[in-house]
């Protein structure tokens, strides 16, 4: 007879996977984020209902009837239960999840209507969008050509979109690895965009020398996108990782002829940006938008956090893994809980990779080199451990530094048989698979997006997500429409004050003001706001005029 808390323990664990299941379909149905969001919860089952509910807060997400707001996210017993919500005369319509399994949402299929979903998503920036327009109607010289190189999904087109209808020449770049290709093709069909990016699913073979042709096709097809688009003469650049202010810096001069300035996305392209703004080999000015607060904390932190998380489970439950270890394997698909997580790297993305990987009940332990951010860990609840020791015990290894060959032969050496890795955020070979190639490491495909890397004389070896690449954009959709909200705002913002000032070369930083109309723009899209600074400030933020202090002499 099976004994009650051996049966409890496993209801409870069931409970806990189809909740896990729940929240990710919440996400996945709409590319929604669920941190600020405002959740209605009608589950009948009162374990699944308690699971659920500590799911959510531990990701921000408040109950409607706490918040006073409508639902966003409708949890049922079964997605078709009751009426389906309707959309507010703004936003985006609530998604409706069963516990079973199921979720609707209004969103369509095809590549125009999640262009449109983005777009309706995309509150923020439509506001800013317009502000920079409003700034450039009637100015001599007519609207000036805005190149714009990042993932291409939706959300990007949604952005490329905004600015045409803001009045602006508009091309976008993106490579064979993060495009949507459908998404590309509805971008060229509308006929208002340049698009420089694939409209076809590049060819994928198991057998790697089929792979090792086709990955040299996809590095062919992005250097001519790459080249044409600079050829294309933009006056302005929002880039990626600095891929195209390098290019153009190096192989591409002529580009610079036109090309006023840049406004970069991520912590991996600022990097070498300051390099180059060092050594003086930066030509045009270039505002260092990740560095922003309504890019960083919210982008990195909790969008990135949220998407490389659920987008691993996904690739994970597709492929019925199994941790390693003989207590489970075999088994089948069991869920994150209690699973053993290393996150290398506790910047930003590595804090909210971490976070929603601990809010779904992994046990977390942080690898970091910055002892500060180690003890930050510590403090937050987690492990602080070597590499070393967390890599022998991992189920599964997130590399959330940027940084190239984070995670080297020595590293994947030390993994279990089974155990899972994937990348956070990301950069070319940050994972070094290259080392494992020609170290004379085999890859065998188990599902899809997820490969087995045997070691030289071993029968297992450790499963690698989505390639190597960024997990959340290779193999899922990217950020959630709420986070690229934000992020598209502060490249708005970006622009704006690059059109407006005559910067000098070099890296800057986006004003507080920028970010505060950022933020702004985002609370209203929310229903919310700030309370407004008190007028006559003074300097500094003193909160007393300098000369009341304590210690004066003293006078009885």
């Amino acid at each position: 007879m099976e004994h009650t808390d051996d049966r409890q323990g496993r209801q409870e664990l069931e409970r806990a996977l189809a909740v896990e299941r729940a929240v990710r379909a919440a996400a996945r149905a709409g590319n929604r984020l669920l941190s600020a969001g405002v959740a209605d919860i009608a589950v009948s089952d009162p374990l699944a209902r308690e699971l659920l509910l500590a799911v959510l807060a531990r990701m921000g997400v408040r109950s409607s009837r706490e918040a006073g707001a409508p639902a966003e996210f409708v949890f049922r017993d079964r997605a078709g239960d009751g009426p389906r919500p309707e959309a507010g005369s703004e936003g985006l319509a609530p998604v409706v999840v069963g516990l079973d399994g199921g979720a609707a949402s209004a969103r369509g299929a095809d590549a125009a209507s999640r262009i449109a979903w983005a777009a309706r998503g995309m509150r923020a920036t439509a506001v800013l969008a317009e502000r920079m327009r409003a700034e450039h109607e009637g100015r001599a010289g007519g609207a000036p050509r805005i190149a714009v190189s990042l993932v291409l999904e939706p959300k990007t087109a949604a952005l490329a979109l905004a600015l045409v209808d803001a009045g602006f020449e508009v091309a976008l770049f993106s490579a064979v690895s993060e495009t949507d290709p459908d998404v590309a093709a509805a971008l060229i069909a509308d006929g208002r965009v340049a698009v420089f990016a694939p409209t076809a699913v590049c060819a994928d073979s198991d057998a790697d020398s089929d792979a090792d042709s086709d990955a040299d096709a996809a590095r062919r097809m992005d250097a001519e996108h790459a080249a044409g688009v600079l050829a294309w003469r933009p006056e302005y650049l929002i880039d990626d990782g600095a891929h195209l202010i390098r290019l153009a810096h190096t192989e591409h001069p002529e580009a610079l002829e036109t090309l006023r300035a840049a406004a970069e996305e991520t912590t991996s392209g600022v990097r070498p940006l300051r390099e180059m703004a060092a050594e003086g080999s930066l030509r045009i000015p270039v505002i260092a938008v990740n560095d922003a607060r309504t890019k960083t904390d919210f982008d990195n932190l909790v969008g990135t956090g949220q998407s490389c998380v659920f987008a691993a489970a996904e690739l994970l439950d597709a492929a019925a893994w199994s941790v390693p270890g003989a207590s489970r394997a075999g088994g089948g698909y069991r869920g994150l809980r209690d699973t053993r997580w290393a996150v290398i790297g506790y910047g930003p993305v590595g804090v909210g990779t971490a976070r929603f990987a601990a809010a779904l009940g992994a046990r977390v332990t942080v690898v970091e080199r910055d002892p500060v951010r180690a003890l930050a860990a510590l403090h937050d609840g987690f492990e602080a451990r070597d590499a070393a020791h967390a890599l022998r015990e991992a189920d599964v290894v997130v590399s959330a530094t940027g940084v190239w060959h984070t995670l080297d032969a020595a590293g994947f050496a030390r993994l279990r048989p089974g155990a899972a890795v994937f990348v956070a955020g990301g950069i070319d070979d940050e994972l070094a698979l290259d080392e494992l190639r020609a170290a004379g490491w085999r890859r065998e495909p188990v599902a899809q997006g997820v490969d087995e890397w045997i070691a030289p004389g071993a029968d297992r070896g450790a499963l690698v997500l989505a390639g190597g690449g960024g997990v959340n954009y290779t193999a899922a959709e990217g950020n959630p429409v709420e986070v690229m909200d934000l992020s598209f705002a502060t490249q708005i913002a970006a622009l704006m004050r690059l059109m407006r000032e005559e910067l000098p070369a070099g890296v800057h930083a986006l004003s507080a003001a920028d970010e505060d109309l950022v933020a702004r723009a985002a609370l209203a899209a929310r229903g919310a706001d700030a309370d407004p600074a008190p007028s006559g400030a003074r300097p500094g933020g003193a909160a007393q005029p300098w000369t009341v202090h304590r210690y004066r002499r003293y006078e009885p």
